[in-house]
């Protein structure tokens, strides 16, 4: 059975410290909730277009078996699978209708691949022992990471065929997730420590965006960029849990949906509609449900 809830709420997160609730401040969201049906797993969405079209991947949690889905804004469903792997995973769809994920060729060293209708593109960095791809805008624009022979993991952009290895300072293992129309790119990367820094790379030129006060238990995780500059992720506040932000107006604001225990934002369209993956808690159990929300 579905479950759905829309309310508007102002969003709070839990204290880490006194000096980060001084640093942060809730943000005023509007949520909804619903359920995809999984056979065997959870269904986790991570992309939502200005259409509201959401895609993610189902089965996620069972080996070898997952698909990748698209739910379109009238509520049907879609299953994508690439006929050339063994399991597939969705992650962007841009608002002309061509997505970008990744499958399982069978020796569990995924490569990318670009689908528009029944048409899918293998995309590979070269040379490279793995191939993910993360985002891509309204002008095909690509961007993702590769494992390399060092056994590390790098990110790059893919523009007209041309690969652009993109490496913060310091970085030992980069994961690049999101890119919007005006070119700006967002990822996370780790310089060997507990904690993964987030940046953003315009045109270039990177910069280093941490939550305030992080508290060492696996730092910051940038993962989507609207057009109008809005940065969803989410910060570790503990071994297992996490706390989900917006970063609007050079301000960090938290925001969690209402009646959950977890709240992962996991990719935002161009107009600013965040979509992403929570779980509810009601007097019957829990519940794995898709989350969109916008905020403020």
């Amino acid at each position: 059975m579905k479950h759905h809830l829309t309310t508007l709420c102002l969003a709070a997160c839990a204290v880490l410290t006194a000096g980060t609730a001084r640093a942060q401040s809730p943000a005023t969201c509007s949520f909804h909730t619903f359920t995809i049906p999984s056979p065997n797993g959870v269904s986790v969405a991570t992309g939502i277009n200005r259409f509201g079209n959401i895609v993610g991947t189902d089965n996620l949690f069972v080996s070898g078996q997952s698909h990748g889905f698209i739910r379109f804004s009238n509520g049907s469903l879609a299953v994508v699978n690439d006929p050339s792997g063994v399991a597939t995973t969705l992650q962007r769809r841009n608002d002309n209708g061509i997505q970008v994920g990744s499958f399982d060729p069978g020796n569990h060293n995924p490569k990318g691949f670009v689908n528009h209708g029944s048409t899918f593109q293998t995309v590979t960095f070269p040379g490279a022992v793995q191939t993910r791809l993360e985002g891509i805008n309204k002008f095909g624009t690509i961007v993702g990471e590769f494992l390399g022979t060092d056994n590390h993991f790098h990110g790059f952009k893919l523009s007209s065929g041309h690969f652009t290895v993109i490496h913060p300072n310091g970085a030992v293992d980069t994961e690049v997730t999101g890119i919007n129309d005006s070119g700006v790119i967002v990822g996370h990367f780790n310089t060997g420590g507990a904690d993964d820094h987030g940046f953003i790379d315009r045109s270039g030129a990177i910069t280093t965006l941490n939550f305030p006060g992080e508290v060492g238990f696996g730092g910051t995780i940038l993962s989507d960029v609207s057009d109008t500059g809005q940065i969803i992720g989410f910060v570790w506040t503990g071994p297992d849990t996490r706390q989900a932000f917006v970063f609007t107006g050079g301000k960090f604001k938290t925001f969690s949906v209402p009646g959950s225990r977890l709240t992962l934002p996991n990719g935002i369209s161009s107009i600013g509609v965040m979509v992403g993956h929570t779980i509810l808690v009601s007097s019957t159990g829990e519940t794995d449900a898709v989350f969109t929300a916008t905020c403020h």
